[in-house]
C-alpha cells in the first residue's frame, strides 16, 4: 500500500478552504469596541502554542495557567507541536468551542496570515512572542533585534576590537520567518558595534531545541573544526552546542546566545565567570509576555478595555546579559 503524503504548502492550502468555509471573513471581532461585560469566572481564553519542546515554549504555558488559577478565567490550552497546519486546525476548534479571547504564538507568519485573519475576524486574536503583522489585536513580544543587538555588543568584548572571527549560527529552521531573522540580525550588528568583523561559516537548523541541537553542531564541527563563536538564536541551541562542544573535547570554540536568558544558560554563564564559554544571551521572559498577553486577553474577555483601543504592538523589557550582570538576571527557583 502506498501513502502520499501532502507537502506544507498543500496541506496549508486544505487549511485554508476549510477556514473560508466556516468564517465570517471581514468580521471585525479584533477591531471593534468593547465586548458585552463578563466576570472573570465567565470568561475562557485559548491558548494555541506553537510548540512544547523547548522550556521556554513551556514556562509560557506553566505562566498562563497560573495566571488563570490566580485571576479565575477559564484556559484552554493546545500544543501545535512545530505543525503550522496543525495550530491552524486547533485555533478553529478552539472557536468552535466558543472561546472568549484566542492567544496564540504563531508558528509560520508568512503561511498562516489569511487563515489567521479569518480566525481574527470571528474572536478577539492577541498574538504572543511571534505575531503577525495587520491581523489581531496586538502582539506582545520582546523586540529581538534589540535582544539580539545588546548580547552581540557583550559578545564583543570576549575578542580583540578589530579582530575577525569565524562565526556559525544555530536557527529556527525554514518556519522561523521574524524571530530568528530579527534576533541574527541584531547580534551581528552588536559585534559589528563592538568592534569585531566576523565570517559567517555556516547558518544550520534546530528548531529552537537543544536535543535539535546537538546534531547540528555535530555537523558544524564537521566542516568547521576550529569555529571560533557559535551562536544560537535561543538558549536551548546554545545549550545543546555547548553539551556537544564539551562530548567532541572541543575547548577553542565559545558560545552565545541571541536571546532568552533561560535559567540554565544563566548558571553556565555565572559558573564560568568572564573566562567561560557562554559568554552572552539577552533577556526574553516568557513569563513576562505570558502576563501581558493574558492580562490584555482578560480585559477583552471581560469587556473592560475595547480591542480597537489596544496598541498594535507591544515590548517586553530588552537587555543583555553576561559574566557581570547575570546575578541580576539568575533565579535559581524559576521555571525558566
Amino acid at each position: 500500500m502506498t501513502t502520499m503524503r501532502r507537502g506544507p504548502l498543500a496541506a496549508l492550502s486544505a487549511a485554508a478552504l476549510v477556514l473560508a468555509g466556516c468564517t465570517t471573513i471581514g468580521g471585525k471581532a479584533s477591531a471593534g469596541g468593547p465586548r458585552e461585560a463578563k466576570k472573570p469566572t465567565d470568561v475562557t481564553i485559548g491558548f494555541s502554542q506553537r510548540q512544547l519542546d523547548a522550556p521556554y515554549f513551556a514556562a509560557m504555558v506553566d505562566a498562563a495557567r497560573k495566571k488563570a488559577r490566580k485571576r479565575g478565567f477559564h484556559l484552554e490550552v493546545q500544543n501545535a507541536d512545530g505543525d503550522a497546519v496543525t495550530q491552524l486546525n486547533q485555533a478553529q476548534t478552539l472557536v468552535a468551542q466558543g472561546i472568549d479571547v484566542l492567544v496564540v504564538d504563531a508558528m509560520s507568519p508568512k503561511t498562516q496570515q489569511v487563515q489567521l485573519k479569518d480566525v481574527a475576524g470571528e474572536v478577539p486574536l492577541v498574538f504572543v512572542d511571534t505575531g503577525i503583522e495587520g491581523v489581531g489585536v496586538t502582539s506582545v513580544s520582546s523586540d529581538n533585534y534589540a535582544i539580539g543587538k545588546l548580547s552581540g555588543r557583550l559578545a564583543a568584548k570576549r575578542f580583540h576590537r578589530g579582530s575577525t572571527i569565524s562565526l556559525a549560527v544555530l536557527n529556527g529552521g525554514p518556519d522561523d520567518e521574524i524571530v530568528g531573522p530579527d534576533r541574527q540580525r541584531g547580534f551581528l550588528d552588536g559585534l559589528r558595534a563592538g568592534g569585531v568583523k566576523y565570517h559567517l561559516v555556516a547558518r544550520t537548523p534546530a528548531n529552537y531545541s537543544q536535543d535539535a541541537a546537538v546534531p547540528a553542531t555535530e555537523s558544524i564541527l564537521a566542516a568547521h573544526r576550529n569555529v571560533d563563536l557559535i551562536v544560537g538564536l535561543n538558549d536551548s541551541m546554545t545549550l545543546g552546542a555547548l553539551s556537544t562542544l564539551r562530548d567532541k573535547g572541543n575547548k577553542k570554540t565559545l558560545v552565545a546566545a541571541a536571546a532568552d536568558g533561560q535559567k540554565q544558560a544563566l548558571q553556565e554563564i555565572s559558573a564560568g565567570g568572564c573566562d567561560g564559554r557562554y559568554i552572552s544571551t539577552g533577556l526574553n521572559s516568557p513569563k513576562l509576555a505570558a502576563d501581558l498577553a493574558f492580562d490584555l486577553a482578560l480585559r477583552i474577555g471581560t469587556g473592560d478595555v475595547a480591542p480597537k483601543d489596544i496598541e498594535k504592538q507591544r515590548y517586553t523589557k530588552a537587555a543583555g546579559i553576561n559574566c557581570e550582570n547575570v546575578d541580576d538576571y539568575l533565579d535559581p527557583h524559576s521555571v525558566f
